[in-house]
């Protein structure tokens, strides 16, 4: 195990503020008319967004580990995308890397593994079967959901890793208008306006945000401070949801939302070729529609279709100052789909939850201009039955399995039935046990069976077995924690060929095994939440470390409060030593273990709030992925004005 070095100012740090944290976490409450507050904004309903609504309170969580940020949270990270707004979650970690990437990983499984959803509409690059967290802007969000472990048949394939279901605002009793904006080094700018109202049956919420900046500054330890090259973007986000309801117990949605950027992609400082790449174009537009009704007094019914288009352009230069250009290659992709979900009440003892999965991927990729088009198109299809069986009073049985088929345009297709069973004992309120087994599939991706320079159209479908035992812990202080075993079958990497090319194949069996557990505490002066979670990793077939995942993790959130409209929070994370194989060298690569610090300072008045932000405080050279360094020390100035 990795030891922390007190030795070093930023290391005694880490621990004095661990250690101060401890005491907070487990003295008896004395806040709890706040935390009862707290719990009951939090079982407000989003009957239209989720797919599966989950609460805090024990009784209510399913048979694996669920962690949800409210509004409050993520508004007081003042977090510009997703990728801020969720790494300080247990079990969360969040990368930077090739291609200008924000990659998110569940317990080590990466993004490739886990289902993103925006209100219950999958987000995913068809072609690449991945998504980028910096896409989707932290304007307008509400809350989020992820859930790891053997999670819910209903959601369909491709959720091996885990799930993501970020909700956006709804519009509420009150309309609300909401403007902001941020200034920090190298131009970076942030402007947002987020918005709604309400009027007899129809109401609607929207939000529009813009950012751009010259780039960041990066801590080289030989030449100190650092311009990154090719670190520039602008991007624009902008969404509306219109709302009808024509009674108590039904709502119709239709939602629409447009993302454009441009963006330069830095090279990585090392171990892999330096590339020199710019997007003078990543958009994508996205509609959908669905609602919500009631069948009976309890049962219900949620539906939805969606529609999401992708179009980019990327250029590759053959020198540094990107002057020449050495081809354009171009993607016009898209997915359609829709799903809907039944939540049928057969009994007071029993509920039978049924739901169906439909998604149609197409891909046009174009290598260079006036090059010939390939077109690629797959679908997926997934049927689904859970059942939730009350036990006596504290015990419920859930028990399910989903149906899932891979249609592909050549080769044979795939099918597989994903079983789940869990058992949970809430033997008070506050307390909540359960154990749970499941098995998850992941379809290869097109790119990994169509790509002209490595791809494999006999590749076998991801399966992952993934067993777990876990708490949740809700009196005074909140606490969960989990231990998992996950057991993979043909994971899907790419392998060196003898000629020096390379192709994507199938892995025998991996492993990911650990613990988790987080706590939370909230006095009348501090606020802290501790994180930490072990894994321990292997590609069994190879005898070698999984790439870039830390075997320990430990990330903190520490508020005070001096002064009544004033908080101070500071933000920590901390990850071990972790490897990366290279598959041109064919040796494996050391990531050095990190520490950042980030603190935010905000202080409110009337309708107005300002913030400053520092980020990286001990400047430290910190990479997660080899070798693309994070930002160095920054600073940001920012205010919000609530116009309604």
């Amino acid at each position: 195990m990795e030891h922390l070095d007190f030795r070093s100012p930023k290391r005694f740090f880490i621990g004095i503020l661990t250690s101060a944290l401890l005491p907070f976490l487990v003295l008896p409450s004395l806040a709890q008319e706040g935390s009862q507050k707290e719990k009951e904004k939090e079982k407000t309903v989003k009957i239209t967004e989720e797919i599966l609504v989950v609460g805090k309170a024990p009784k209510d969580q399913p048979v694996s580990t669920v962690t949800r940020i409210d509004f409050t949270k993520i508004e007081q990270n003042k977090p510009k995308d997703l990728s801020e707004a969720i790494r300080y979650a247990p079990g969360v970690t969040v990368t930077f890397g090739d291609k200008d990437v924000y990659t998110l990983k569940l317990r080590g499984m990466d993004s490739k593994r886990i289902a993103l959803l925006i209100d219950g509409v999958p987000d995913y690059e068809p072609y690449y079967s991945t998504f980028d967290l910096k896409t989707i802007s932290a304007a307008g969000l509400d809350s989020i959901q992820i859930t790891k472990g053997p999670s819910s048949v209903l959601y369909g394939p491709n959720t091996l890793g885990g799930i993501v279901n970020v909700i956006t605002r709804r519009p509420g009793s009150e309309p609300f208008l909401t403007l902001n904006g941020s200034y920090g080094e190298k131009n970076t700018r942030n402007i947002g306006l987020d918005g709604g109202a309400r009027w007899n049956k129809f109401s609607i919420v929207g939000n529009f945000y813009y950012q751009d900046s010259d780039g960041f500054y990066y801590p080289d330890p030989t030449n100190g401070k650092t311009g990154r090259t090719n670190s520039d973007y602008r991007r624009l986000n902008l969404n509306a949801k219109l709302y009808y309801a024509p009674s108590s117990t039904t709502e119709i949605m239709v939602n629409g939302g447009i993302y454009t950027s441009d963006y330069g992609m830095p090279a990585a400082l090392g171990v892999q070729k330096a590339r020199y790449w710019k997007f003078k174009d990543w958009d994508r537009t996205t509609l959908n529609a669905g609602g919500y009704t009631a069948l009976g007094k309890k049962s219900t019914l949620r539906f939805r279709t969606f529609f999401v288009k992708y179009k980019n352009t990327l250029d590759q230069y053959t020198n540094p100052a990107m002057s020449i250009r050495q081809f354009e290659s171009t993607f016009d992709n898209s997915v359609y789909g829709v799903f809907g979900l039944a939540d049928l009440a057969l009994a007071s003892w029993n509920a039978l939850k049924l739901s169906v999965n439909y998604e149609n991927d197409t891909a046009r990729t174009q290598d260079d201009l006036n090059y010939p088009w390939q077109k690629y198109n797959q679908g997926t299809f997934s049927a689904a039955i859970e059942d939730h069986i009350s036990l006596f009073d504290q015990w419920k049985l859930i028990g399910g399995f989903s149906l899932d088929y891979l249609d592909k345009i050549s080769g044979e297709n795939r099918t597989k039935l994903n079983p789940l069973i869990g058992l949970k004992f809430t033997p008070r309120e506050s307390l909540d046990l359960h154990i749970s087994v499941s098995q998850k599939s992941k379809f290869p991706s097109m790119r990994s069976m169509y790509s002209t320079s490595s791809g494999n159209p006999d590749l076998l479908s991801e399966t992952g077995t993934n067993a777990e035992v876990g708490f949740t812990f809700d009196k005074g202080i909140y606490l969960s924690g989990a231990a998992f075993i996950c057991r993979f079958k043909d994971l899907i990497d790419t392998y060196r060929l003898p000629d020096g090319t390379r192709r994507y194949f199938n892995i025998g069996k991996s492993h990911i095994n650990g613990f988790e557990i987080q706590a939370q505490k909230f006095l009348g002066w501090v606020e802290a939440t501790l994180n930490y979670t072990y894994l321990d990793h292997e590609n069994d077939s190879d005898h070698r470390p999984l790439d870039a995942i830390s075997g320990h993790n430990l990330n903190f959130v520490a508020s005070f409060f001096p002064l009544k409209s004033l908080r101070i929070s500071f933000y920590g994370l901390y990850a071990s030593a972790s490897r990366w194989f290279d598959v041109l060298a064919n040796t494996n690569f050391d990531i050095p273990s990190y520490f950042n610090l980030d603190l935010i300072a905000s202080y409110e008045f009337s309708r107005f709030e300002i913030f400053v932000k520092a980020t990286n405080m001990f400047d430290d050279y910190i990479y997660s992925e080899p070798i693309f360094p994070w930002r160095a020390r920054f600073f940001e100035f920012g205010a919000k004005i609530r116009v309604l």
